[in-house]
């Protein structure tokens, strides 16, 4: 789960419905994904109604069945997969569900929240992972109403779990926005949607993007919410290379790009969708890196990525 070279984060993931329970789950760890089995009750009982293979656990199914043959409530869903990790660190794995979750490492219970829940983060303890393969296991199920989990896991430093706080600003020089409501994801990208420009107050909608490149022209991000003068503000963990990297943004409109406490791309304002960038050394470790977006009027987009400058370099 290191990042490295050019993390420029246009993919494109698709999902594969299989239906051979047994062959998918090897594919599944083989390729990094997730093996997903649907039951149609709240306890994983008997035999799956429906499998396949996830990318990631991310979804937001809302009142919706979440696959085809099973009711839209009441259901639960067993995700497996190996993971590969080449360095030993520490990690904290989170999930934010609506309702009850669990994460298993290696047959080990690292969170435990089995609840019914309306959709709060939440993190298990730190825990340390050596070099190799291990094995992750998710089960999840629905009570009733809306549906959603997200899972994932985020290098930590050792000493001590990521708690961001907000910094009053009695200057004019800009403070970062964060929130102490939940961690930055591992892999991907945690978002904070506000129908407003200024980051106030409590966020509209929140989840988990993979990539920040979007282009919702003169629509808005979410049903309901204002397609003009809104914000978002995303934050990750990334492990680094030590050397110096280029942090770019394109958008309509203002941008601000921090990693840790350094403000590196600083343009609030009315923009066109110019690209703008800006050269911060970093240490070898895992840093956190925060955007923060605001769209004014008409169209609006965003695309972020980031340069190793060996790689500019060749």
């Amino acid at each position: 789960m290191r990042i490295r070279r050019t993390s420029i984060l246009f993919v494109l993931l698709s999902i594969v419905v299989v239906s051979a329970a047994l062959p998918l789950q090897r594919a599944a760890a083989d390729s990094g994904g997730w093996y997903a089995e649907f039951f149609d009750n709240q306890t994983l009982s008997g035999s799956p109604i429906y499998t396949w293979n996830d990318p990631w656990i991310g979804h937001d199914w809302g009142a919706g069945a979440p696959a085809y043959g099973l009711s839209s409530e009441r259901f639960s869903v067993r995700w497996t997969r190996s993971l590969e990790i080449w360095n030993e660190g520490t990690y904290h794995f989170c999930a934010m569900a609506d309702d009850g979750v669990r994460i298993e490492v290696d047959n080990v219970l690292v969170l435990d929240e089995w609840h019914a829940n309306g959709g709060t983060a939440y993190c298990g303890s730190q825990y340390v992972l050596a070099q190799g393969t291990h094995q992750i296991e998710v089960e999840y199920y629905d009570g009733g109403g809306n549906a959603l989990i997200y899972v994932w896991w985020e290098e930590v430093e050792p000493s001590g779990p990521y708690a961001p706080v907000v910094i009053p600003a009695p200057v004019t020089t800009p403070i970062r926005s964060v929130s102490d409501d939940a961690p930055a994801p591992f892999d991907g990208w945690y978002g904070e949607y506000f129908g407003n420009r200024s980051l106030s107050g409590q966020p509209d909608h929140v989840r988990l993007d993979p990539w920040i490149g979007f282009n919702w022209g003169p629509w808005a991000p979410f049903y309901g919410m204002t397609r003009e003068n809104f914000s978002i503000r995303w934050r990750r963990s990334v492990h680094f290379e030590q050397d110096d990297y280029s942090f770019c943004a394109m958008s309509d409109d203002g941008v601000h790009i921090w990693v840790d406490d350094t403000l590196v791309v600083d343009e609030w304002h009315d923009d066109i969708g110019n690209v703008h960038c800006g050269t911060h050394r970093v240490t070898e470790g895992v840093h956190q890196v925060y955007v923060e977006y605001y769209d004014n009027r008409d169209v609006a987009f965003i695309y972020v990525w980031w340069e190793e400058a060996s790689s500019r370099n060749g």
